[in-house]
């Protein structure tokens, strides 16, 4: 078994519960907020609603979306709706909690959310080894501390869905069922931006991916046009695509996102209209997808280094990119937080510290509300990434 260095493991815990009292205590502050319909759970809920009112068709008509939202939130410093920018397939899973008032609905919402949760730590920790000679409670405490995940329950959010979707999909490559893996990957497409590049890495090294890939986003496509009509899918481009500059300005501009695009646009001197701008940003994107794919593709690296790669890669290219969605990180915190308690050496090593920055409320919270430049977090998944594709690969390829 895995020889813990006490001294190490003792720091490493106590930083986590830290973190995870800092976390709780921002629903505590936020709840009057919450029970009037701050958060983003809203928007699912208002999807749930339209669809059982029959106006599916009007999912993404901006002025039923306020006159819907009026009848359950208010939010009186909202100047507009928040948008639901989501495909019209995701709306059906909400139908069922309309069927509660509001705030119920939330709170059943997040205790699902954090079934899921917990499920998707079990899981990882059954499947892969060096999780497993972790001690429970210790990796209990790493994704209660991770503030993607406080967020990500603040808000009502689905990416609790789409972290168990991942990690399945993780656990069914590991194990060889690559069509498998690919089905479930299709089923997280409520966040396409972020499954397409990730389905599309795994896919460089096990092709039959998108055997399983490729039937479940077709049924999915056949369902929303079920759902809304023909026009239903090009209305959900249409507005997707314009909700940063005409439905919700401010919301997911270039300062709040931390991925290339807004490390790139924030840059002294650079417009964020300008063409070199746009160039710069596919170049670099480009470059980075291409290096991950050259490095997944050798076939030695495990399943869970690769999907790791993939995860964070996925991250740094999205156009839009908001904090909750960092959740697709947790396997990866996990395996640095397993390779931190577990190897003998100095207290404090470059595991050590990208364990802390992504698990640091505080840093969270100042690049957030307090400076306004949430895309210097970029770095850290740059930081990330660099260590992922520059660390020498293995001499033979997993058994």
């Amino acid at each position: 078994m895995t020889a813990f260095v006490p001294s190490r493991k003792f720091l490493v815990a106590a930083f986590l519960l830290a973190m995870t009292v800092a976390n709780l205590s921002l629903p505590l502050r936020l709840l009057p907020e919450l029970r009037h319909g701050y958060q983003d759970f809203t928007i699912f809920y208002m999807s749930g609603l339209l669809l059982r009112n029959g106006q599916a068709s009007d999912l993404y008509n901006q002025t039923i979306q306020s006159q819907t939202q009026a009848t359950f939130a208010h939010v009186p410093f909202r100047p507009a709706p928040l948008p639901y920018n989501h495909p019209p397939f995701e709306a059906l899973l909400f139908v069922p909690f309309t069927l509660l008032g509001y705030w119920p609905a939330y709170l059943l919402w997040n205790a699902f959310n954090l079934i899921l949760l917990a499920v998707s730590v079990v899981l990882l920790r059954r499947q892969f080894p060096q999780l497993a000679a972790v001690p429970p409670l210790l990796l209990g405490l790493g994704a209660t501390a991770f503030f993607p995940v406080a967020i990500g329950i603040l808000q009502g959010q689905d990416v609790f869905l789409l972290l168990l979707l991942f990690v399945l999909a993780i656990i069914c490559l590991d194990r060889g069922n690559d069509a498998a893996g690919g089905a479930l990957l299709a089923a997280g497409l409520f966040r396409p931006h972020l499954i397409m590049p990730v389905a599309l890495l795994l896919a460089v090294r096990r092709w039959r991916v998108l055997v399983g890939f490729a039937p479940v986003a077709l049924a999915l496509a056949g369902i929303s046009v079920a759902i809304t009509g023909w026009r239903g899918p090009l209305d959900y481009l249409h507005f997707v695509l314009h909700v940063e500059k005409t439905v919700c300005p401010g919301c997911y501009g270039p300062q709040t996102i931390p991925n290339l695009r807004g490390l790139i646009q924030e840059l002294p001197g650079l417009s964020a209209s300008s063409p070199w701008t746009t160039a710069l940003i596919l170049a670099s994107s480009m470059v980075v997808f291409l290096a991950a794919m050259r490095r997944i593709r050798n076939g030695r690296d495990t399943i869970g280094f690769s999907s790791s790669l993939a995860a964070v890669t996925a991250l740094l290219v999205s156009y839009h990119l908001l904090t909750h969605e960092l959740i697709l990180l947790l396997p990866l915190l996990l395996f640095l937080l397993s390779e931190t308690v577990g190897v003998e050496g100095k207290i404090i090593d470059v595991r050590m510290v990208l364990v802390v920055l992504l698990c640091l409320t505080p840093l969270y919270v100042f690049l957030m509300w307090k400076a306004g430049c949430f895309f210097l977090f970029s770095l850290v998944l740059l930081w990330l990434y660099l260590r992922l594709v520059l660390t020498p690969a293995p001499a033979a390829a997993p058994a």
